[in-house]
């Protein structure tokens, strides 16, 4: 299932894939297609979407066009594209319009902030009148929330028209007093918008597609989290698929890396949807200044790039610059492969405020390996990426696991390592002779020295009872020590133009 949009509200083109199934995080930069990929969807079951979200100007010939616009949508071999005619939006082929029945969606709801509050007249407040909010209104509150005031919540259908309920809070001043209300002009903005939420929630019926716009705004950012686990659960029980558009960093950190979609404008407005990105490299989009505010960013391959070198910059600013409250705020990004932080580092120039220093470190066999075979093979384009990145671009001593794997089986450091699990008794000679790590095998040596180390690190946790990633960190700060110990003017040499200290 896909739409394709062109030259729609400033986009020049964008190719979405329909997820199924789950709650789906969609991200961007203002101006990348959030609301307008959301209301192509919403038109899936709303025949009135575009007239609702893409509203013309009286200055009709000037401002405000639509007149090179398209909207295609496809399922299953079959496509019919939306363009405007004038008045409305007419399809084409016409016979082809029936096919967005086809979408596997009971109903499409889409919720956006509303904080309108609907206050009921004093005859209105009545003990007959009133009625218990549902089960899931008030479990939707209170989960999310985390105020279990919300389990008396009540409600009184007003004069104004069907749908128009009013919702109250009772309370009793003091014992012996009868009861009186909090009006929904007591809650706050966050409260509200929740409110309408889980009531749009609670009323959504199962296999549909939910499309939610920044409703979590007003939200702290522990009760954005709770939102979405609870979204989640929803999306659960009833079978639903829920786009949820945000900007919020801590929505993004929990969503877990295969449920984001990132919009990137590519230039000239064409939209590159991202799908299965890191986190950090949507947080360096969306909420650099609250997320990764910090003297250096340093963009690496994977988290294992990050803890090695996380070591090295302990061990150098612990020399060059030993007062910890004099000392740069680094932050260290693991962002994909070496192709993908070599792009991401060239294309984040406009992302960062300028007193942010950028660099890229590489695993030590793309020097090794990928940029000479790429020399080799004359691959214009990769070597470009590698030329347009030469002052900002730095290479790791080893690849990491290959490093640990190295110094290990070349029996260095094991004393060291032994030291530093006091209390326990460590014996990796041990552990590496056993005949489950000798059948490790594996043609390429990287994913054997993952292999390798995964085994050791996986011994030494059932051994010492340390979390995993705090070996594999004790292991890197080794390792550091192994390789810079007697040479630490090929670190200095290495992060000294980086930090900018004098003397190598």
């Amino acid at each position: 299932m896909r739409i394709k949009i062109e030259n729609v509200k400033g986009i020049r083109s964008l190719d979405f894939e329909i997820p199924s199934g789950g709650v789906w995080i969609l991200t961007g930069l203002n101006g990348t297609g959030k609301s307008t990929m959301l209301a192509t969807l919403y038109r899936i079951r709303n025949s009135y979407a575009f007239q609702k979200f893409f509203r013309t100007s009286p200055l009709a010939d000037r401002v405000d066009l639509y007149d090179d616009a398209s909207i295609n949508y496809e399922i299953n071999g079959q496509s019919v594209t939306y363009r405007y005619g004038g008045q409305r939006w007419r399809a084409s082929p016409r016979a082809n319009s029936t096919i967005l029945g086809n979408f596997p969606y009971s109903t499409v709801s889409y919720i956006e902030a509303n904080s309108e509050r609907i206050e009921p007249f004093a005859d209105e407040i009545a003990p007959n009148r009133l009625r218990d909010a549902s089960d899931d209104i008030k479990e939707f509150l209170v989960t999310v929330l985390a105020d279990n005031k919300w389990n008396n919540l009540k409600f009184v259908n007003t004069r104004r028209g069907r749908g128009n309920e009013a919702f109250l809070i009772p309370y009793r001043p003091g014992r012996g007093y009868a009861y009186k209300y909090y009006s929904e002009k007591s809650f706050s903005l966050g409260e509200l918008c929740i409110l309408r939420l889980a009531k749009r929630i609670s009323e959504i019926q199962n296999d549909g597609l939910v499309l939610i716009d920044e409703i979590e705004m007003a939200l702290h950012p522990q009760a954005q989290v709770r939102l979405l686990e609870k979204l989640r659960s929803v999306s659960h029980d009833k079978n639903t698929t829920v786009i949820f558009s945000t900007h919020s960093a801590s929505i993004v950190k929990s969503a877990g890396r295969r449920n984001l979609i990132h919009l990137v404008n590519m230039g000239e407005n064409r939209i590159e949807v991202i799908r299965n990105p890191y986190p950090a490299q949507i947080l360096g989009d969306i909420a650099f200044d609250d997320e990764l505010g910090a003297d250096f960013v340093f963009f690496v391959e994977d988290k294992q790039a990050k803890l090695l070198l996380e070591q090295m910059i302990q061990e150098y600013l612990a020399i060059a610059n030993p007062d910890i409250n004099y000392q740069p705020l680094c932050k260290i990004a693991p962002v994909g492969g070496f192709v993908q932080v070599l792009e991401f580092v060239n294309g984040s120039s406009q992302i960062f405020p300028n007193y942010v220093r950028r660099y890229a470190f590489l695993d030590e066999d793309v020097k090794t390996e990928s940029l000479q075979s790429a020399q080799h093979r004359n691959d214009h384009r990769l070597l470009d990426l590698f030329n347009r990145s030469e002052e900002i671009l730095n290479y790791l001593p080893c690849t990491p696991e290959v490093g640990l794997v190295d110094m290990i089986e070349g029996q260095h450091m094991r004393q060291e390592i032994r030291n530093s699990f006091p209390g326990h008794a460590i014996n990796i000679g041990r552990i590496i002779q056993t005949a489950d790590y000798q059948a490790l095998q594996s043609q390429n040596p990287r994913d054997l020295a993952k292999k390798k180390i995964s085994y050791m690190v996986e011994n030494m946790n059932q051994i010492t009872g340390i979390d995993e990633i705090q070996i594999r960190r004790t292991l890197y700060k080794i390792y550091t020590k192994y390789k810079y110990g007697d040479a630490i003017g090929n670190l200095r040499a290495l992060l000294g133009p980086i930090f900018n200290v004098r003397g190598t």
